[in-house]
């Protein structure tokens, strides 16, 4: 398994309900996503954040992805953002009906390296202490172990 993740810094809250309607619209595209296991759309409205953490199965899907119409029309909306490919250490499933995340340190249900400069990276699933993400979408790869 691959974990790969990006944030968007967003201007002012009419950029994050724009981005909001772009989660609606463009989730559901990656339903099936062939080597995907999940992808979550993620939105801080506090520190005005549009983020995303995928899970694949399939590197190779990763970098199909990422040379891709998608990732090219992410690119064409807001610029390049900087991947951060993540080693994972522990990862639970999130569950179908989550509606929030949670960046912190302590009880979370996944966790990873960042090889790029050693950091831990855990996400409790739901509202802990940390940064606090709401979930707009939760996608279900072809690959998928979530269960319904």
């Amino acid at each position: 398994m691959l974990l790969m993740r990006y944030d968007i810094a967003l201007n002012d809250a009419a950029q994050l309900d724009t981005v909001r309607g772009r989660a609606k619209e463009r989730g559901p595209l990656f339903d099936g996503m062939a080597g995907l296991d999940w992808k979550l759309f993620l939105a801080d409205p506090v520190e005005l954040t549009y983020a995303t953490l995928y899970a694949w199965n399939d590197p190779a899907a990763a970098t199909r992805f990422l040379d891709g119409p998608f990732f090219e029309a992410l690119v064409t909306t807001f610029g390049r953002p900087e991947v951060r490919l993540l080693v994972p250490r522990l990862v639970t499933s999130p569950p179908s009906a989550i509606r929030h995340i949670t960046r912190g340190e302590s009880g979370a249900d996944l966790r990873a390296l960042d090889p790029l400069d050693g950091a831990s990276f855990n996400v409790h699933w739901g509202e802990a202490q940390g940064r606090r993400f709401e979930v707009m979408y939760l996608a279900r790869g072809s690959a998928s172990t979530l269960v319904q």
